[in-house]
């Protein structure tokens, strides 16, 4: 589960602002206008709108026939949190190899692509030579990998630890190349005078090292300001990574399915720093929230407390014919922490989805759908339509 509590929270905090909304005669977007006061999700709902197409919307349950479209769009909010017990080790050798090495852990979210760009990108060199060592308690302490805290916490010391172990570099070069250290700089795989007059290649330049190896361990510090960020804290509230995410969805009022046809997805995550990751982790996020707001039910014996449905044979999520369309638009939000700028994504891409789904099947049908998951049988019991369902405006 990415955002575990925030996800059933905004289900209902986002439809409650939805239904104040309508009792307010205001269209959601404007009342959210006036209540919320980020700046960041403000611009995230005028560009969403507009690539949406919001202007379309109509008053709820108007279409004719039993299939009825709607659209709705909610928001997410996560603190941009941060694991200070996370660090790095940076290692340039004598025969040119770079190699990087932390205990983090990649659960397929990428993050040993960033640490290898991160390092590349400081000694002037392509990802594609950055050795990434990761997953083993021998190496430096890693930050775990959940609440979208793992990027922000580790790629700052990647990035310190290459550039400390790079001046260490120019150091040991700097007689060959002619100049001061400090007027060294690595750039396309060379290390060069700032001028360019003289350079060497890379591997040339580490072969100047009197010993085997440079390498240098640096840790998580605090953000600039002199804090140190943590889930739930003052400081993560007011730097807060968020989201809006609309939606459109078909309702079958006669069978009580809903299927959603697209969603626009407007995140930020401070600087972006692979987008192609980026938006796989929004796609994630946007078939997860979908998931569980259509079909994920966790049934459970309320005698014993045992799980009934304890394989995914029984627990139904969204496959492939269910996958919308879905568009990322990602707002780039410069705040200045630390030194690569950077938060996760996973949690706010989540958190957003099913609420908007359901602020869009009130906008088809009508009447909201208290309940999840928003089974056929939970539209048609809404709907007045099954023994025992009502209708609830």
């Amino acid at each position: 589960m990415r955002a575990p509590g925030n996800v059933p929270g905004a289900y209902a905090l986002e439809q409650m602002i939805d239904e104040l909304a309508i009792r307010l005669a205001m269209d959601p977007l404007a009342l959210r206008d006036r209540i919320d006061l980020s700046a960041v999700r403000r611009e995230e709902r005028r560009v969403g709108a507009a690539r949406f197409g919001w202007s379309r919307r109509r008053a709820p349950g108007s279409d004719a026939g039993p299939v009825k479209r709607g659209l709705g769009m909610a928001q997410s909010y996560w603190g941009a949190n941060v694991n200070t017990n996370a660090a790095c080790e940076v290692r340039i050798l004598r025969d040119g190899s770079v190699e990087i090495l932390s205990s983090v852990q990649d659960i397929g979210t990428g993050i040993g692509t960033l640490l290898a760009q991160v390092v590349a990108e400081e000694m002037g060199l392509r990802p594609e030579e950055i050795v990434v060592r990761i997953g083993d308690t021998d190496f430096p302490a890693g930050p775990p990998s959940y609440g979208s805290i793992t990027t922000a916490s580790i790629t700052p010391p990647a990035r310190n630890a290459a550039w400390r172990a790079l001046r260490e570099l120019f150091e040991a070069a700097a007689p060959a190349l002619g100049a001061p250290p400090e007027n060294l700089i690595a750039k396309g795989g060379r290390i060069a005078t700032a001028d360019n007059a003289r350079s060497l290649s890379f591997r040339e330049a580490a072969a100047t090292l009197r010993t085997d190896r440079i390498s240098v361990v640096a840790s998580r510090a605090d953000d600039y300001g002199g804090f140190a960020r943590k889930m739930g804290d003052s400081a993560s509230a007011r730097n807060a990574l968020g989201g809006v995410q609309f939606a459109q969805v078909a309702v079958d009022v006669e069978t009580g399915i809903v299927r959603v046809e697209r969603v626009v997805a407007v995140q930020d995550c401070g600087r972006p720093m692979n987008p192609r990751q980026i938006e796989s982790q929004v796609h994630g996020g946007v078939l997860m929230g979908m998931s569980y707001a259509l079909c994920e039910e966790r049934l459970l014996d309320r005698r014993t407390g045992h799980v009934l449905n304890a394989d995914l044979e029984h627990y139904k999520i969204g496959r492939s014919r269910e996958v919308p369309e879905i568009e990322m638009i990602l707002l780039e939000n410069y705040q200045g922490t630390s030194a690569t700028d950077a938060y996760g994504i996973a949690e706010p891409a989540n958190v957003a989805t099913a609420p908007a789904i359901a602020n869009a099947v009130f906008n088809a049908i009508g009447v909201r759908a208290r309940q999840l998951p928003m089974t056929p049988a939970t539209i048609l019991a809404a709907l007045g339509r099954i023994p025992g369902g009502r209708a609830r405006a």
